[in-house]
């Protein structure tokens, strides 16, 4: 069985070469790397790890952290894809946990939980609200309890990719949207604890406001999209998809 680990990258030059050295090789694995326009070196790192599953993708110019997944998996060839951050904040040698669930099909997406585990920093409090706000909708319109919405660590089988719509958040907003159209789909939502670690290197480029403004759009959306389906062909559905489409144009504007 292949597994596609899938690795946005945006100038991360000091913990690149660290995390991809510790994926584990006792499975087949592929690995994508989807660069996002760095100006650091970055890809030269990439590009000097001696292994042969290294699949390196470049965007001439920064198109967003879910635009860099998005690209990922349109190349994914793998069974089972896995995706992590590039900071060095996930831990690689979690990836044989992550997977576990969905090859005894006691999950459809699999999501690492810093909650659940241990972290090692201080979560900032627009992230904390943030999540709070996704959890209580996930709650309210999916009845599927989901903690660490926000979490880049995630596990699914790919053909969860064909169910999901051609309209994601290309930006960090992307994390809600994937969640919450997976839980739109009734696919099966399993957290497991994971270890968190402090980012060593650099400084974050989330910038918190605008992907708070992304989350509050998503749920706005993914709200309309759940009351439409259960008053489907009444009068109010013309009203619905009119309201839709604005806030996908808000969410473009956002982007």
């Amino acid at each position: 069985m292949l597994i596609s680990v899938i690795i946005p990258v945006f100038n991360e030059e000091n913990s690149i070469t660290d995390v991809i050295n510790r994926i584990p090789n006792h499975r087949k694995y592929e690995i994508i790397l989807i660069d996002d326009g760095s100006t650091d070196k970055s890809v030269l790192k990439i590009k000097e790890i001696e292994k042969d599953n290294i699949i390196l993708f470049q965007h001439q110019k920064n198109l967003g952290y879910g635009a860099a997944l998005i690209t990922g998996f349109k190349h994914a060839k793998g069974d089972i894809i896995v995706t992590l951050d590039s900071d060095g904040q996930h831990k690689p040698e979690e990836i044989e946990r992550m997977i576990e669930p969905i090859l005894q099909d006691k999950a459809d997406l699999v999501i690492g939980s810093r909650y659940l585990g241990n972290c090692d920093y201080k979560v900032p409090l627009f992230t904390r609200i943030g999540e709070y706000c996704v959890k209580i909708c996930v709650m309210t319109l999916f009845r599927q309890r989901v903690g660490n919405n926000q979490s880049g660590y995630r596990c699914f089988r790919k053909e969860i990719l064909n169910m999901l719509n051609d309209n994601l958040f290309v930006g960090m907003g992307f994390t809600t949207e994937f969640l919450l159209e997976c839980a739109l789909n009734k696919l099966k939502i399993l957290e497991i604890p994971i270890s968190l670690n402090p980012r060593k290197h650099g400084t974050s480029y989330v910038i918190l406001i605008r992907i708070f403004k992304s989350i509050l759009n998503c749920m706005a959306i993914y709200c309309l999209k759940r009351y439409k389906l259960k008053i489907n062909g009444s009068i109010l559905k013309n009203s619905i998809n009119t309201i839709l489409k604005l806030l996908y144009r808000i969410k473009t504007s956002l982007q």
